[in-house]
């Protein structure tokens, strides 16, 4: 009788652990890992398009500061025409800010998932 319950066993267990279940558990891994890599092909085109809007941004910020500092020096700004200025340059700074912090997320998500 203990036998034949061993043998039950046994062939309970081999038909649970067949190989058509491990393989189908590796088709699920190749589908999450397909998924991965079509996100990190999105992250890198995201982070390209931030770099190009970063250099511009960059650029914008150096073109307002020179204008403003060209024109403070000569005296031609009333003080609210520099009040506008300076909130300006406040507001392009921070979407600087904005988007180095979305590149270095990018950045991270790309290493990470690599």
């Amino acid at each position: 009788m203990k036998k034949l319950m061993f043998v039950f066993i046994l062939l309970g267990g081999l038909i649970y652990l067949s190989p058509s279940e491990v393989m189908a558990q590796e088709v699920i891994t190749n589908t999450v890992d397909a998924k991965t890599q079509s996100k990190v092909e999105k992250a890198k085109v995201k982070l390209k398009n931030y770099q190009e809007h970063h250099v511009k941004a960059v650029e914008k910020s150096r073109n307002l500061r020179a204008n403003f500092e060209k024109k403070n020096s000569a005296g031609k700004l009333s003080p609210n025409a520099v009040e506008k200025m300076t909130k300006k340059m406040e507001k392009q700074s921070k979407s600087i800010e904005k988007l180095e912090k979305k590149m270095d997320k990018l950045k991270k998500y790309i290493e990470k998932n690599s």
